[in-house]
């Protein structure tokens, strides 16, 4: 037990160890009914005479703090004499600390990443915009990996490993992201990260500076957002339309860093169109900017030729790519990865020794393999010919039941779409309507940071069958019958 003694004080040790255990008690630490040590353990643990244990335990059973029980032991009171009040934890030390502005804010989320709404999962038909169809990834190969792995390369499993990530599946990202983003750098450019978050969260402690001014998309991930308020940034939200991040709006703005998805943007599914890429590199740099790619779900993309990565039309270093495998093969893999310029590799891997060490090589070693031997590629072919015709399903669904009250935009890429709301009834009673349908659907509102946008829908269609996407949109129009439709 974690309780501190000081025979140099005047207090007797019987009475240090007895304020010891009734704070512990009173804290919470000890919890009602829990069993302490045997006076004996207790004595040699913390290296006293079992009698000045056996005094402390007596005064806390004659105060109602223990309770002795004949040939079991001392256990803690189930009715405590004495509340927790105001004055009690400030003698304590227990009152709340101040956070730092940005953390814990009020701003939901969810562990996907994606807002809370007022749908709870676990309907029947559920449109979540971060599920995936996780059925369809190739266990038994990953399994014949792990095996082979834990049976040739334990022992380097089970060692520390490189901060930086495992040197072979480095090579592989590079290599990987060279053939189908045409993304230049090497091995020694590229990190391995506990995901998209963790590798922003690690940019803005290398790069922000309390008060700099900082770009998102708007509408956009919360979580980002409230990471970067985390670190103190002042946070300028951009609009996206059809084209992506409106761009133009960055110069002379003073921003430091700018974060983009522009291959697939979150949640419209806008493309940034070629002339806005340029004119972001063309600020990044005249102004000295950096701009962080989030390339989150490049490799799904069905109509028309994806644009080449910022990365790789950027010749100055102003860009750092990130990516992750959380959705094309399975959220708690945890492993993604940074591109990096030269010259923030060093800081960048600093700051993550700093914080965790590295990420776990047991994974990064089984996924090095999977790349290496082409099943990812041929996994992730096959999860884009599957999540073409769940949008497919979920575009004509709409189309069928609810064309008059519903318009579809950013169906050309991803596992979601979004749905702006053409009638009168607003996003978040669509929403509560849904439910009671046993229809889950989620509103566009929490991805906003100003007021005033439209009412829309965020819809995932990846994680269902066609068939029951057809249901779940039959049900959901059900659901509104009745609701006027606006022209």
């Amino acid at each position: 037990m974690a309780i501190t003694l000081d025979e140099s004080l005047p207090l007797p040790l019987y009475r240090q160890l007895y304020e010891g255990l009734r704070r512990a008690i009173l804290a919470g630490r000890l919890p009602p009914g829990g069993k302490l040590p045997s006076t004996r353990i207790l004595a040699r643990q913390l290296s006293l005479s079992r009698n000045t244990v056996c005094q402390a335990y007596g005064e806390l059973e004659a105060e109602g703090y223990l309770v002795g029980r004949h040939g079991s032991g001392s256990y803690v009171s189930s009715e405590l004499p004495e509340e927790l009040t105001p004055e009690a934890e400030e003698r304590l030390g227990l009152r709340s600390v101040e956070t730092r502005p940005g953390l814990g804010a009020s701003e939901p989320r969810n562990p996907a990443g994606e807002p809370h709404s007022n749908s709870p999962r676990g309907l029947p038909f559920d449109f979540h915009p971060g599920q995936g169809a996780w059925d369809g990834f190739p266990a038994g190969t990953w399994r014949r990996l792990l095996a082979r792995q834990w049976r040739h390369g334990w022992r380097e499993t089970m060692d520390y490993g490189d901060p930086a990530g495992y040197r072979p599946l480095r090579e592989e990202v590079a290599a990987y992201l060279a053939r189908s983003r045409a993304v230049r750098c090497t091995a020694d450019e590229v990190v391995i990260v506990n995901g998209t978050q963790q590798a922003l969260d690690l940019l803005a402690r290398v790069l922000v500076v309390p008060g700099d001014r900082v770009a998102v998309e708007d509408p956009g991930y919360p979580s980002a957002r409230q990471l970067l308020a985390s670190h103190r940034a002042q946070i300028l939200p951009l609009e996206v339309d059809q084209d992506g991040m409106l761009v133009d709006r960055l110069r002379e703005s003073g921003v430091k860093l700018a974060l983009v998805t522009p291959s697939h943007q979150f949640p419209t599914g806008a493309m940034l169109s070629l002339p806005r890429r340029l004119s972001l590199l063309a600020w990044a740099r005249n102004e000295g900017g950096l701009v962080v790619e989030d390339d989150y779900d490049s490799g799904f993309r069905y109509e028309g030729r994806p644009l080449d990565s910022l990365q790789g039309l950027d010749g100055t270093g102003r860009v750092v790519h990130l990516g992750s495998f959380s959705k094309v093969l399975f959220p708690s893999l945890r492993v993604g990865y940074a591109v990096l310029p030269p010259g923030l590799v060093r800081p960048f891997v600093e700051a993550k020794e700093l914080t965790d060490r590295q990420t776990p090589i047991l994974e990064q070693q089984l996924l090095a393999g999977f790349l290496g031997e082409g099943h990812f590629e041929r996994h992730l072919r096959r999860m884009r010919q599957l999540y073409r015709r769940r949008r497919q399903a979920l575009v004509e669904a709409l189309q069928s039941h609810l064309a008059a009250r519903m318009q579809v935009i950013g169906a050309s890429a991803g596992m979601h779409l979004m749905v702006q709301l053409l009638m009168s009834m607003d996003e978040r009673q669509v929403v509560e309507r849904a439910a009671c349908a046993g229809v889950a659907v989620y509103p566009a509102g929490p991805y906003y940071a100003t007021p005033g946008h439209q009412s829309a829908l965020v819809m995932g269609y990846a994680g269902m069958a066609e068939e029951r996407i057809a249901e779940g949109v039959a049900r959901l129009a059900k659901a509104l019958d009745g609701v006027t439709a606006q022209r």
